[in-house]
């Protein structure tokens, strides 16, 4: 079968599963290709995906097929300015092939140090766009030279394109959902701070998190997305809490805590009503979403809601996205409490540890302070004036 056959095969099936949206992963679809391409071209040995983060303007590590033998370089991030090869693809969108990386400067980067360990010697970079925007990178890396002639270049950017699409589908269909559900939030509770900079930051805070304890837990960087993508919407369902009781400015009593606990209820029924109205329950890790909503406020030592769980029956997702929340919820003033500081709220988190919050998770806050406190300084509340 030639590629071109190969790209019709492919393309036809990527239509197919446009009604039926994202039964396998992203990675398992990056894997399959790279086993076709892999048939063709037995020198590339490593195809994968790189995510831009315009608001941090960082490119982070998503999705990733390597031959055996190849050390995975996993949950990386670094600024795109660092970059400047990266940053030229950007602004021209024209691809870029090196066929001797040998002989260019070995950057004191994670990534240009790990190239050189691993023995790639040529490479092929594509830029993945959707319309005018930058989404990220596409790398098909070979351990020998001058494998990236030009009529293998002509091949692979059939296959860059298709690689492309399943990428920006999978990103749209999810970004789809999650505005979906914040702009319903925001028509419902445009006074709600918790719709604009508090999800910003959580979401990134989660990211992290997930990011540096997903490997042990056996998640690759496309968990870590997809954590920081459901997480935004944790708390949709406090459309549903009236205004008397969402912006009390004193204690609640029984009878109103209650009615606020209610919320993860609602906002399961609604991802859920979201998820079948538009055909979305066949998306790859669509349960995190639910994990997520209805299980955010458990607690390790079952303290939480709404079932009292404990320990490892919270979804790992739900652990990650509670630290996160916690701690930005500290460091945010509400109708019920002034600001802390970020020390303080470290300082919280931190008793917290291994009785409410998940132990491991407090500690990959702990560790990535210095992207905390970016994060925290970038993402600032809006103060609002009636």
């Amino acid at each position: 079968m030639s590629v071109t056959d190969s790209w019709q095969e492919f393309a036809a099936s990527a239509a197919r599963q446009a009604g039926n949206l994202h039964v396998a992963s992203v990675s398992d679809k990056v894997r399959e290709l790279h086993q076709r391409i892999h048939e063709r071209y037995p020198a590339i040995a490593r195809i994968a995906v790189a995510l831009y983060d315009p608001e941090m303007r960082r490119l982070k590590t998503f999705v990733a097929s390597n031959d055996p033998g190849i050390s995975p370089l996993n949950g990386y991030e670094c600024p795109i300015d660092s970059v400047p090869s990266l940053l030229a693809i950007a602004e021209s969108g024209q691809a870029r092939v090196v066929n001797d990386l040998s002989k260019l400067p070995v950057s004191d980067t994670t990534h240009s140090r790990w190239l050189h360990h691993e023995g790639f010697l040529s490479s092929l970079t594509l830029p993945i766009r959707r319309s005018d925007q930058l989404l990220g990178f596409l790398f098909f890396d070979a351990r020998e030279r001058d494998v990236f002639t030009d009529p293998v270049v002509a091949d692979l950017l059939l296959y860059g394109h298709l690689i492309g699409m399943i990428v920006t589908q999978e990103l749209a269909t999810v970004q789809m959902l999650v505005g979906g559900l914040r702009l319903a939030s925001q028509f419902a509770h445009v006074r709600d701070l918790e719709t604009g900079a508090h999800l910003d930051r959580m979401a990134r805070y989660a990211r992290l998190v997930a990011r540096e304890i997903g490997p042990s837990h056996g998640k690759t960087d496309d968990y870590a997305e997809n954590i920081f993508l459901f997480s935004a919407l944790h708390d949709i369902g406090k459309v549903g809490v009236p205004d008397r009781i969402l912006l009390k400015p004193g204690k609640l009593d029984d009878a109103e805590r209650e009615e606020m606990r209610r919320h993860v209820i609602v906002g399961l029924q609604m991802a859920e009503r979201l998820i079948n109205d538009f055909g979305l329950a066949s998306l790859s890790n669509i349960d995190m979403l639910r994990n997520i909503v209805i299980a955010h406020h458990e607690r390790m030592d079952g303290s939480g809601y709404p079932h009292g769980l404990t320990g490892d029956a919270i979804p790992l997702e739900a652990r990650i996205v509670a630290t996160a929340d916690v701690f930005d919820a500290l460091a945010c003033a509400r109708s019920y409490k002034p600001a802390w500081t970020l020390e303080n709220a470290f300082q919280e988190i931190e008793r917290m540890s291994g009785t409410q919050l998940y132990a491991p998770a407090v500690q990959a806050l702990l560790d990535c302070r210095e992207e905390v406190e970016a994060i925290y300084q970038r993402f600032q509340d809006a103060i609002v004036t009636l």
